[in-house]
């Protein structure tokens, strides 16, 4: 028996319907991930395959459109390990992070990454749990989100001390591109590798929980953009978005902070943006005008920077109401409680 099936009763319909939205059909979904049964950043296998199947489980009795994924979350280092950047835990022992393994430009040039399905490396690990977990449910069903996804100026600054990399791009900037080139070859490989191995059961990142089958694209983190000027990311960033989504079939892309100034530049480099997620008040869905119509905004709010709504669910309803009919949303909410459930089952109507 498909155990993975029999909880997502609606799997099809729902499989169905958020191709359709990716295809341009409708103006909002809504999906719910349970807050008790979560397993983010674990790195002991076991406890990963005891608490996925609850995880799903929990899931499938959701309101909204949720649909079966495992998120292997080993923090957002998983790219730049190829390049063997050791990882360490702050003094918390809550978040982990990686040393870069080049101080210089040249160094980084000289680096070889690790294959892709290197079996050490999260890639092969992610899918070993994913087969593992497929295996105890029964299931073809199951799809897997990439370890971190970083793109290529934020794995670039992992790999390479970021302050030699910002001046770099002022006084060595072809030496820069040969630099992001590399790395973006190796994204493209590492994605190819995650929806080969998985039959195309690829569906996005570990972050947000949105749905990206892997026919519409690639989900990945671009969180330089804050820290660059429009110029400067036009330069730098653009071309191996270009490269990435040409590669891919789409971009679909998280970015945290301020970065509204790049809307204008991003749209007139005609990528195919699936989704943009941002982070309100640092960006505004006022500055991502020139982006809507073909790509999708995940809008999040940071209460404490801001006081003019009362909560997430207050600002997604003004962003109904207020925005315009083109504007599309998926509102991937990172909770189970009363009112979220309120909330999904609202739009569902």
């Amino acid at each position: 028996m498909d155990q993975l099936r029999a909880w997502f009763a609606t799997y099809d319909t729902d499989l169905e319907r958020v191709r359709r939205f990716w295809q341009g059909e409708g103006r909002v979904l809504v999906s719910l991930s349970p807050t008790a049964h979560a397993y983010r950043q674990c790195f002991d296998d076991d406890r990963i395959l005891q608490a996925a199947p609850r995880f799903l489980q929990a899931q499938a009795q959701l309101p909204g459109t949720n649909l079966p994924s495992f998120y292997p979350d080993w923090g957002t280092i998983s790219t730049a390990r190829y390049w063997g950047g050791e990882p360490r835990f702050d003094s918390t022992g809550g978040n982990i992070f990686v040393d870069p393994v080049a101080q210089t430009l040249d160094e980084a040039l000289a680096l070889t990454p690790l294959p892709v399905d290197h079996p050490a490396m999260d890639g092969a690990r992610a899918l070993r749990l994913w087969r593992e977990l497929s295996a105890r449910l029964a299931t073809r069903a199951l799809w897997l989100r990439s370890p971190d996804m970083q793109g290529t100026l934020n794995t670039a600054g992992l790999v390479l001390n970021q302050e030699e990399l910002w001046m770099a791009m002022y006084s060595e900037p072809a030496k820069v591109h040969a630099f992001l080139e590399q790395v973006c070859d190796f994204l493209i490989r590492y994605a190819r590798y995650l929806r080969e191995e998985t039959g195309d059961l690829l569906c996005g990142n570990i972050w947000p929980y949105t749905f990206l089958p892997a026919e519409f694209g690639i989900s990945l983190t671009e969180d330089m953009m804050p820290l660059m000027s429009a110029k400067l990311y036009k330069t730098f960033g653009i071309p191996y978005l270009q490269a990435l989504g040409e590669a891919l079939g789409g971009l679909h892309i998280h970015c945290c902070g301020d970065w509204g100034r790049h809307a204008q530049n991003l749209k007139a480099a005609n990528l195919p943006i699936r989704a943009v997620e941002f982070h309100y008040p640092f960006t505004t869905i006022e500055e991502l005008a020139p982006l809507a119509g073909e790509t999708v905004f995940i809008p999040y709010i940071m209460l404490e920077q801001q006081n003019r709504f009362a909560g997430a669910l207050a600002y997604y309803r003004y962003l109904l109401t207020e925005t315009s009919e083109e504007i599309r949303y998926w509102f991937a909410l990172d909770d189970d409680g009363p009112e979220a459930r309120a909330f999904a089952a609202e739009l569902e109507k």
